[in-house]
């Protein structure tokens, strides 16, 4: 687990990276901005789910709708039994397991980050009667320290092929979201996100 866990963090680097450059923004900006300006402040864990057969889906939520908190989620999903779903243009739509596949999310703060450029996807996952469903997700978070707020890149009228925009979200301190997430995790984000504007 420990050499997965090290290779998943350099996988998640790299996932940031090719953000940072879709975005125009300097390569490593998404990881200083979550270590909050102190190398290798920023959190990663991993966390392993098993999900057994149910014989009753239907009365059951395995894992209720909610997007992300914090960055970006590599997830290591079964390759046989799926469960996981995503919400698509209104519809939950199954993400069918693939063998020696790695699901990337994206989380709230970098939808902040990218100014809704990158969205955070509300997914769940749902009860399956036959099969035992694992996975192991890494969780690529900010600093509880750490302010996150709109790259001001994004809005430098100079900076070629940029449309002029404005900041669609505040600044805050990562740990203020966290306490308002843990309180308002199965709702929508849109009020997270105005509360603590509030702070």
């Amino acid at each position: 687990m420990k050499v997965y866990i090290a290779e998943l963090k350099k996988l998640g680097h790299k996932v940031m990276e090719i953000m940072d450059e879709n975005l125009g923004l300097p390569k490593g900006y998404i990881k200083n901005a979550f270590d909050g300006g102190v190398d290798n402040t920023a959190f990663f864990g991993t966390k392993v789910s098993h999900y057994p057969p149910c014989p009753h889906p239907e009365k059951v939520n395995a894992l209720r709708a909610h997007t992300d908190a914090g960055g970006v989620v590599l997830l290591f999903q079964d390759d046989e039994v799926k469960g996981l779903q995503m919400l698509k243009d209104g519809v939950w739509t199954d993400v069918q397991p693939l063998k020696n596949a790695i699901v990337i999310n994206t989380g709230d703060q970098i939808e902040v980050l990218s100014n809704g450029r990158y969205k955070s996807i509300l997914h769940r996952v749902v009860p399956q009667t036959d099969g035992q469903r694992r996975s192991i997700a890494s969780f690529y978070n900010p600093s509880l320290k750490a302010t996150i707020q709109p790259a001001p890149q994004l809005f430098d009228a100079k900076v070629e092929n940029k449309v002029r925009d404005v900041a669609k979200y505040p600044k805050f301190v990562f740990g203020d979201y966290m306490s308002i997430y843990l309180e308002q995790k199965f709702q929508p984000k849109e009020p997270r996100f105005q509360a603590v504007a509030a702070i």
